[in-house]
C-alpha cells in the first residue's frame, strides 16, 4: 500500500466512552510529525461515527482515528469500508471500558512506521445485508450477553459482562439449533468467530492473530448450567477446556450458519440487526461470516 508523505487526519471521538477530552485526544509526536492536517469531531448519537467516517473518506481524509471503545471502532471501520474509498488508514485511541480490540493491537510486533501494518477484518452477510467487524462475531449465548451488557454501560466492562452472563444463566438460558458449514443441525450454546484475542473483556481466543487470514473459532455445544459454572473460571483466563467433547476450537476463513429463526448475534459487542431489512426478521435465514485478509492498515495510537 503506497504510503502518503503526509497524513490528513480526522479524529472521531465518542464523548460517552471512558476518558473525556475537551478538544479531542492529544496525539503522540510520532503521529503528529507525519500529519499535515488534523481535525476532530465528536459523535452525537448511535451510528454517528459511521456517518462521520464515511463522509470523511469522501472529503479527502486519508487517515481516520477512532477515539472510544469497541463500539466506536466498529462504527468507524464500517464507515471506511462502506465509503468504497481505497487506501484509507485507521487508528485506535482506546478510551472505552473494555477495549478488547486494542488489547490485541497492543500485542502485535512493533513497527517503526505508523499505519503500515495491515490487519484482517470480518464480514457478516445475510440475504444481501452486509456488516463488517474488527474483533469478533459472537453467536447464540454471546449475542444474548452482549444485548444485556449494552444496557449496563455505566459499569466496568468485566463486571458488566459477568453480570450479563449470570442473568443469561437464568430462566432465559437456552441453546440454538444451528446448521454449521452444511453439517447436520446441532444445538450450540455459543459460536465465536474471532479476529482478536478477547470478547467481553475475556481472552476466549488467546492465540488469535490479527493478520493470519483466519478466524479463531470457539464452538460450544449444549452444556448444562452446572458445566458452565465449572468451566467459567478457566475460560475467563483463556484456558479453554477442550477435553470436553462439547467444546471445540478451530481455525477457518469462512463459516456458514443456518437457522429456522433469528440468531442472537453481536459484532464487536454491537447489535448488527439495527438496520436489518424487515423481510429477514422472521423465517429461515442463513448467515455467512468470512475473513477479509489484510483489509486495512491499523495503528494503536497511544
Amino acid at each position: 500500500m503506497p504510503y502518503p508523505s503526509k497524513l490528513k487526519l480526522l479524529v472521531i471521538s465518542n464523548p460517552t466512552a471512558g476518558k473525556q477530552f475537551k478538544n479531542g485526544p492529544k496525539l503522540p509526536e510520532r503521529i503528529c510529525s507525519i500529519a499535515c492536517h488534523v481535525d476532530y469531531q465528536a459523535t452525537q448519537y448511535a451510528g454517528h461515527a459511521q456517518e462521520l467516517a464515511k463522509d470523511a473518506c469522501h472529503q479527502g481524509y486519508n487517515t481516520i482515528i477512532a477515539a472510544g471503545g469497541d463500539g466506536t471502532i466498529h462504527e468507524v471501520l464500517n464507515g471506511i469500508i462502506l465509503s468504497g474509498q481505497p487506501g484509507i488508514r485507521m487508528g485506535v485511541v482506546p478510551v472505552g471500558t473494555a477495549n478488547d480490540y486494542a488489547y490485541s493491537l497492543a500485542r502485535r510486533p512493533a513497527c517503526k512506521e505508523p499505519f503500515s501494518q495491515l490487519v484482517d477484518i470480518g464480514a457478516m452477510t445475510t440475504a444481501g445485508y452486509r456488516r463488517y467487524f474488527a474483533n469478533v462475531a459472537g453467536i447464540g449465548f454471546p449475542g444474548r450477553v452482549a444485548e444485556l451488557a449494552r444496557g449496563m454501560k455505566r459499569l466496568p466492562a468485566r463486571l458488566r459482562y459477568t453480570l450479563a452472563i449470570l442473568r443469561c444463566m437464568g430462566a432465559s438460558y437456552q441453546t440454538d439449533p444451528i446448521e454449521l458449514n452444511d453439517l447436520e443441525s446441532s444445538s450450540y450454546l455459543m459460536i465465536s468467530a474471532a479476529v482478536g484475542m478477547r470478547e467481553g473483556s475475556y481472552p476466549l481466543t488467546p492465540h488469535a492473530l490479527l493478520d493470519d487470514g483466519l478466524f479463531d473459532l470457539l464452538l460450544v455445544g449444549a452444556l448444562r448450567r452446572r458445566d458452565i459454572f465449572r468451566y467459567f473460571p478457566r475460560m475467563i483466563r483463556g484456558d479453554i477446556p477442550t477435553t470436553d467433547r462439547r467444546i471445540q476450537t478451530d481455525r477457518k476463513s469462512k463459516i456458514t450458519l443456518r437457522s429456522s429463526k433469528p440468531i442472537p448475534l453481536h459484532l464487536d459487542g454491537e447489535d448488527p440487526w439495527v438496520n436489518l431489512p424487515s423481510t429477514l426478521s422472521t423465517g429461515d435465514f442463513q448467515l455467512e461470516i468470512e475473513i477479509i485478509p489484510k483489509a486495512i492498515a491499523m495503528e494503536l495510537v497511544t
